[in-house]
This record gives C-alpha cells, structure tokens and sequence, in this order.
C-alpha cells in the first residue's frame, strides 16, 4: 500500500471505532504514557489537540509538567506553552492552535509526543504528510520523541524515504 492509501485507511478504521472502544483506546493510552520513563522525567512535553477521532490526550493537562501545543507557521511548527483557559482557533487544516496573541516557545524540548496514523515495528511513522513534525524533529534538540497510536495503526513495515524522522519509541492504546 502507498502512503496515501495507508492514510486513507487508518483514517478510516479510527472513525469507525465506537465511542466505548476509543474511549477505552484513549485511557489506555494515558495510563501508558504516564508510566513511560520518559515521561515521568519529563518537565515539557508536547501534545495536540484531537481531530477526526486522533487520540485525545488532553486529560495529561492535570500532571505537573509544562505541556506545550503546536501551531503551523508557514511551512514548519512553533510550539505555545499551554496555560488554563487558553484561547484555541481552527486553523485552515481543521486543527484546534493555540491563537495568534500567545508567545511561541523557546525552551528546550523533554518530550515531543507524535500523531501518527500508522507506525511501524521499526519506529517509522506516516502522519497526515504535510511533514510539520519531520521537519521539526530534525531541526530541533529533542531529548525523546514518543508516537502515539491505536492499536489497530500498527503497521511491520513502512517504505519510508530520506526526510521521514524515525521515532524514538511509541505506545498503542488497547481495549
């Protein structure tokens, strides 16, 4: 399959799930994600915010950490540190950003948690291919990066090419 089609698919499967098996998916993850080492180390992590049935991560906003979202810049990502009751707009992707009135980040980066619609056993991902999040891992100090997907989104082997950043782990949800 090619990535378009690997796209297409996951996309797919993950709206199909219930409400029930995503939720059950969405907290399995969470626990996995709050006993990562990386994690339980980690004083700034990234995360985003969910569309069409991605993984919602929003309840790790309750941990003690600085938690940082993305917002798209051109072609490439900044990143906003989250504070309550920050003000959220759709973007032109359909994504929920931090608005233009925040202060983009500057600090270092503990842990970038990745979207992805599929990954492989080998760590390589395929997301929705604009490649914000490649570009990003290769043009900044990152200590770990951690993929994120269902279960279902794992793949063996994904053909991958030169630009495509390989991840340092990922964790799928379960029902």
């Amino acid at each position: 399959m090619t990535k378009t089609e690997i796209r297409k698919l996951m996309m797919d499967l993950r709206l199909k799930q219930t409400p029930k098996e995503k939720k059950q998916r969405d907290q399995d993850l969470i626990e996995k994600i709050k006993n990562h080492p990386y994690y339980k180390q980690a004083q700034t992590v990234t995360l985003f915010y969910p569309m069409n049935g991605e993984i919602d991560l929003l309840k790790l906003l309750k941990d003690h950490k600085t938690f940082l979202f993305p917002r798209v810049q051109g072609d490439h990502l900044d990143f906003y540190k989250y504070r309550p009751f920050m003000a959220f707009h759709k973007s032109t992707f359909g994504v929920m950003e931090p608005n233009e009135k925040e202060v983009k980040y500057q600090g270092s980066y503990d842990l970038v948690i990745v979207p992805a619609l599929a990954i492989s056993k080998e760590k390589d991902r395929i997301g929705y291919g604009k490649g914000f999040y490649d570009r990003f891992i290769s043009n900044h100090n990152i200590k770990f990066t951690l993929g994120v997907i269902y279960d279902f989104q794992e793949l063996d082997q994904i053909v991958t090419s030169s630009f495509d950043q390989k991840l340092d782990d990922y964790i799928k949800g379960s029902l």
